[in-house]
Parts: C-alpha cells; structure tokens; sequence
C-alpha cells in the first residue's frame, strides 16, 4: 500500500497539531482551569456557611422564644403577693424564681454564643465572597488573554483545515478512518516508520514477529503499545 499521500497529510497535519497544543498548553488557559476551581469551590463553601447560619438563626430563635416563655413566667410570678403565702408556699415560689432565673441566665449565655456564631459566619463568608470575586475576575482576565491567543492563531488554522481537505481527497478512506480515530484519541504521530526489524517507530517496543509479517500484505501494521500505525519504509 502506498503510504505517501497519507505521510503528506500527517506533514501538514503536525502544523495542526502543534498550534492545538499551544493552545490547549496556554499558561493563561492553565490559570483559568485552577481559577475555576477555586471559584467553584467557593461557592460550595458558601453554600455551606449560609446552610450553617440557618441553622444557627433558627437556634436563636428557638433561644428567645424559650427566653420570652421564661420572662413572661417570672414577671407572673413576681406579681403574685407574698404576704399571702404560706412558708410552704413561700419555699417553693423562692426555689421556682432561683430556677427560672437559672434558665434565664443560661439561655442569655447561648444566646450570646449564637450571636458569636453568626458574626464569625458571617466574617467567613465574607472572606469567602472576596476570594470569589477575585477568582471570577481573575478568570475574565484569563478569558481574554485566551481568546486573544485564539484569534490570533484561529486564522491559521482554518487555512491548515482547508488544505487538509484537499488531500484528504488523495488518501484511501479506510486508512483515513483509522488515522483520524487515533488523532482524535489525542495520538500523534499517527503514522510511524518501522526501526529495525521488529521495532515502533515511536514507542520502541518490539512488535511480534506475527504482526512484522504482514506489514509487506497490508503496508502498515497497529502497534499494540502505543496504538499507531507502523509501516516499512
């Protein structure tokens, strides 16, 4: 099988193939995937605090109406006229007022941890909105710096397309099938020389005899380490 209209290709395709990397290898794209990240993660803890501090405005509310409850139990209790009890009476209105007092004080204790709670969520999140918007901006940035690359670099392309069209034309359309499945697997060079007797012209893994065989048949054989095809120079 004659391979050199599909090597005339594969010449004209590296061009391609170099000009995807530089994009896909961009340090502003790189950038732009970690400040998506952290902007994405920011948001989860964002989520996050705002669950907690529901949470924790829902305790204070549960706080003052126990705290309301016990109030209004006390200044009831406060109203009623002592000289009219008797000291049995006497002794537990004292031991009821001592309790309630007790559950007055507890609850204005958590309620001041509850507070304390909401105003360090609050710093948090806070701190968490700033360090996303950093993040997004940082990220429109990147954004424009990448689409600025791809401009540049786009125009090429498309003309590297167009000429791959063409001879595209003059390559057998099963061997074609198999080399844009393995350039679309990201392999390249998809075509590769035989070194030696029995060895990948990439990979340098020897290749089985059985396989070497048929390369003088079919005129290009499939490496089974690195998934090229190998042909006889």
């Amino acid at each position: 099988m004659d391979l050199t209209q599909l090597l005339k290709y594969q010449e004209v395709d590296a061009k391609l193939f170099q000009i995807e990397q530089k994009l896909t290898s961009s340090p502003y794209k790189k950038k732009a995937n970690e400040l998506a990240g952290l902007a994405k993660k920011a948001q989860a803890k964002s989520t996050e605090l705002e669950n907690e501090a529901n949470n924790v405005l829902k305790e204070i509310d549960e706080l003052k109406a126990n705290f309301t409850q016990n109030k209004k139990s006390l200044d009831g209790l406060l109203k009623k006229d002592l000289d009219k009890f008797s000291l049995e009476e006497l002794d537990s209105f004292t031991t009821l007022k001592s309790k309630i007092l007790s559950n007055l004080n507890s609850l204005e204790k958590m309620l001041q941890k509850s507070a304390e709670k909401i105003n360090n969520i609050l710093g948090e999140f806070n701190k968490t909105k700033k360090m996303y918007d950093n993040a997004r901006a940082q990220f429109e940035e990147c954004k424009k710096k990448i689409q600025e690359e791809s401009k540049v670099l786009e125009p090429e392309k498309e003309k590297i397309k167009k000429e791959l069209q063409e001879l595209e034309k003059h390559v057998d359309s099963k061997l074609m099938e198999e080399y844009k499945k393995r350039r679309n697997d990201n392999i390249f060079p998809v075509v590769v020389p035989l070194e030696g007797k029995n060895f990948c012209g990439r990979c340098r893994m020897e290749l089985p005899m059985a396989a070497i065989s048929r390369i003088n048949d079919t005129g290009v054989i499939t490496c089974e380490h690195c998934k090229r095809l190998v042909y006889k120079k």
